[in-house]
C-alpha cells in the first residue's frame, strides 16, 4: 500500500498520494452487506439511497454504515473522519446516495 500523509484544514483533511473514493464506498458497502438479507443489499451505484426516501437501511445499518465508510478512509487514507459530524442538512446530506457520499469524500479528503 502506498504511503499516505495527512493533515486537516477547518474540516478538510489533505491525503498526498492517489484514492479512489468509489472504491473505499463500495468496500464499505461490501461490509454492510453481509450484515444484511439479501433482499436489504445495498447496490453500488451513483443513485442508491442511503439516508434518503427509499433506502433499505434502517438507523443500525447507517451506523454500520458510517463506521465501515470512516474504518475504510483510515485504512487507504490515513485520515480520521467523522461522518455523524458531517450530516448536513436535507439539501446537502452527504449521506443521501451512494454518490453524494462518494463527492463528499472527494471534497473532504482532498489528494495533493
Amino acid at each position: 500500500m502506498q504511503q499516505t500523509k495527512v493533515s486537516e484544514t477547518k474540516g478538510s483533511y489533505f491525503v498526498s498520494g492517489a484514492v479512489d473514493f468509489e472504491d473505499v464506498v463500495f468496500r464499505a458497502i461490501d461490509r454492510v452487506n453481509e450484515l444484511l438479507p439479501d433482499s436489504s443489499a445495498l447496490a453500488k451505484r451513483a443513485d442508491e439511497p442511503l439516508a434518503a426516501v427509499g433506502s433499505k437501511l434502517d438507523s443500525m445499518g447507517i451506523v454500520n454504515l458510517i463506521v465501515a465508510v470512516e474504518e475504510e478512509v483510515i485504512r487507504q487514507c490515513g485520515a480520521q473522519i467523522s461522518l455523524a459530524d458531517m450530516r448536513g442538512n436535507e439539501a446537502n446530506d452527504p449521506l443521501e446516495t451512494v454518490g453524494s457520499l462518494i463527492d463528499h469524500l472527494a471534497n473532504t479528503l482532498h489528494c495533493t
